[in-house]
């Protein structure tokens, strides 16, 4: 054979394996980056310790989410990522690109529970949420928040952790144990409430107890966050006075499932009555956020003892006497039953 022949068989031959590497590489970059024929709703994958890659990629398979599984296992071996997975539990997705999920899988990047908190939940409500999520049970978590060695490991001046759930939204991995999780929503509240922010309780006349109780209050009372610091001025210019607070929502903490107080209510023999009692409730009636704790510690000095308020997000009314006061709740009741009217004349036609 001569050599010109034999050069230009060199070059069909290393055409087609260019050729047929390139088709590879494509296929493989397709294995890897294309999207998955799996649309259903994200699901969870557990990894256990010594899970062999094949059936980890099996199991996405069976899914949809990877469509070629043997390139995906081939590439895992030599790529080394066939011994790097981590185990844990990883949410899957059919957004997810398998480049990414394996990604995960070598990184830990490890499926979160997410628990929000709401401004104003109690220690029940966080309870109950946390129950509902497998972390604990209702009855123990409740007995965990009132456990007095593990409050006392938290820094937590109260006889129970209501006040000190910071509000927010948390995520854990599904292994998490009520513990971790209440220790991680009071290291909340201890990095939101500065040591500048202790110390403005002092200036305000209050212990931290008593600025988070308060704090507590206005969140439930306040018809609007921008009412907050004036909420706060009131409840202050009537401890300062020696008046009582008259605080509704501190008799419905005590009334599980009641949304309105009826007169009767009003004589309950409660610490938290504070129609019948002077000064504050001796501990937070709910978990109060950011806003409010920060509307006691820097109240406005206002020359009000009296709100009212039409409901939540309606600005309140504030008042210097009662006899403005009484006329403020005549003329919310007015629009109310005004509006109940025009309701009511909507509704026939």
């Amino acid at each position: 054979m001569r050599l010109s022949s034999a050069m230009s068989l060199f070059r069909k031959g290393m055409l087609v394996f260019l050729g047929g590497l390139l088709l590879f590489l494509l296929w493989s970059a397709e294995a890897f980056f294309g999207r998955s024929d799996f649309s259903g709703p994200p699901f969870l994958l557990t990894v256990s310790h010594g899970t062999p890659f094949r059936n980890v990629v099996g199991a996405l398979a069976r899914r949809g989410v990877i469509t070629k599984p043997e390139t995906v296992i081939l590439w895992g071996d030599l790529l080394g990522i066939s011994r790097a997975i981590r185990e844990g539990d990883y949410e899957i997705s059919g957004e997810d690109r398998p480049f990414r999920i394996f990604w995960n899988l070598v990184e830990g990047q490890r499926y979160y529970r997410r628990l929000t908190v709401p401004e104003g939940f109690t220690v029940a409500q966080v309870a109950a949420r946390m129950a509902r999520l497998g972390i604990g049970t209702m009855d123990r978590d409740l007995s965990l928040m009132s456990d007095p060695a593990f409050i006392g490991r938290l820094r937590v001046p109260s006889t129970s952790l209501e006040g000190y759930l910071f509000p927010n939204t948390y995520y854990f991995s599904r292994g998490t144990s009520p513990r971790e999780v209440l220790t991680m929503m009071v290291s909340r509240f201890w990095h939101v409430v500065t040591p500048a922010w202790q110390h403005q309780a002092s200036l305000q006349g209050l212990s931290l107890a008593q600025a988070v109780i308060l704090a507590s209050i206005v969140q439930k009372e306040a018809g609007t966050a921008k009412d907050m610091p004036l909420v706060a001025g009131v409840f202050l210019n009537r401890l300062a006075s020696g008046m009582k607070l008259q605080s509704d929502p501190t008799i419905l903490y005590v009334m599980p499932g009641h949304h309105r107080l009826s007169a009767a209510d009003l004589k309950i023999d409660s610490p938290y009555n504070t129609y019948l009692r002077n000064g504050l409730p001796p501990t937070p009636i709910s978990n109060p956020g950011a806003e409010a704790l920060h509307a006691v510690l820097f109240a406005e000095k206002v020359p009000y003892f009296y709100f009212v308020s039409a409901g939540p997000g309606t600005p309140s009314i504030f008042s210097r006497t009662l006899a403005d006061h009484d006329r403020a709740i005549s003329r919310i009741m007015k629009n109310k039953r005004r509006a109940a009217r025009e309701a009511a004349l909507r509704a026939t036609k």
